[in-house]
């Protein structure tokens, strides 16, 4: 499998779902060997726009009672790869610089308990926890607005923080 191609071709409608899917599934299996998914994710043309675009595509669906499991996975799987983009030391500080967490919030502010709903929340609490995690100088500044931010999970928050 050529990650560089699935990083080209997430951009393109027709395959996106293949790409977001075969990405989540390297990403958990093979993650220690390839070092550089999040650059390459980062730095690839088009693909944060489109990891957002699948993000926001979802945001009509929030106010409804049934979002499909579906649609939940798939925006859960763009989440997964923006968290490995958070959580890497060469692309967090751009990734926050591109105010990126505040596309999670809608999915933290949810309130429905339907399984769909739970596992956007988990996975946008993800993001935020790879960020929060970390014992950076420049992270610390971006810290008081992703906690203010999400201040409806903040106990889920404090928890990842490395300083509880």
């Amino acid at each position: 499998m050529e990650i560089s191609i699935f990083a080209s071709d997430i951009c393109y409608k027709e395959v996106k779902i293949h790409c977001l899917l075969s990405f989540s599934v390297f990403l958990f299996q093979k993650q220690e060997i390839f070092q550089d998914l999040a650059p390459l994710l980062w730095h690839s043309f088009g693909t944060v726009a489109a990891l957002l675009q699948e993000i926001v595509s979802i945001y009509p669906s929030l106010s409804s009672p049934t979002l499909l499991p579906v649609a939940s996975n798939r925006v859960c799987n763009a989440l997964a790869l923006l968290q490995c983009v958070a959580s890497h030391p060469e692309t967090r500080i751009s990734f926050l610089n591109a105010h990126i967490p505040l596309y999670m919030y809608p999915f933290l502010n949810t309130t429905s308990k339907t399984r769909p709903f739970e596992y956007l929340r988990l996975t946008s609490l993800g993001v935020v926890g790879a960020l929060v995690k970390v014992d950076d100088f420049e992270v610390i500044g971006h810290k008081q607005l992703l906690e203010r931010t999400s201040r409806k999970n903040g106990a889920l928050l404090d928890a990842a923080s490395p300083n509880s």
